[in-house]
């Protein structure tokens, strides 16, 4: 685990709390609050549920040409689909799944290529978008 990503965690369950964490690991978690300190269930629960990054170039990784074809079909006539693809195209750095331009492309995406196509990519990444 990252310590970013733990304490985000840990903020997630319990906003505002005082704590100090020492190293990468939920072991290293020091708490000071009044309030009850999160179970290490708490927390990994709440890791699991944090936005994950996702780099551009994976997701090209995912596009098969089948899939390519349809974003084409589809982007040739609709100037704001083919401007969030060219967006997303010269994006270098990786995007949360929880941000909106990065929720906007995934569910275009779905209605071109489809639920079970966009599931399998999903998986592939491992990551959820809701």
């Amino acid at each position: 685990m990252i310590h970013y990503d733990i304490v985000q965690a840990i903020e997630s369950i319990r906003p505002g709390a005082k704590f100090t964490l020492r190293g990468d690991d939920i072991g290293g978690l020091e708490w000071s609050d009044p309030t009850p300190a999160p179970t290490a269930d708490e927390i990994l629960m709440a890791l699991q549920s944090l936005p994950r990054p996702v780099n551009p170039q994976d997701l090209m990784a995912q596009i098969t040409v089948d899939d390519a074809a349809k974003i084409q079909a589809y982007i040739a006539d609709k100037p704001q689909a083919w401007l969030l693809w060219a967006s997303f195209n010269t994006q270098k750095d990786a995007m949360l799944t929880s941000n909106e331009r990065f929720r906007a492309g995934w569910f275009t995406l779905k209605d071109i290529i489809g639920d079970e196509r966009m599931s399998q990519i999903a998986q592939a990444l491992g990551i959820t978008v809701t």
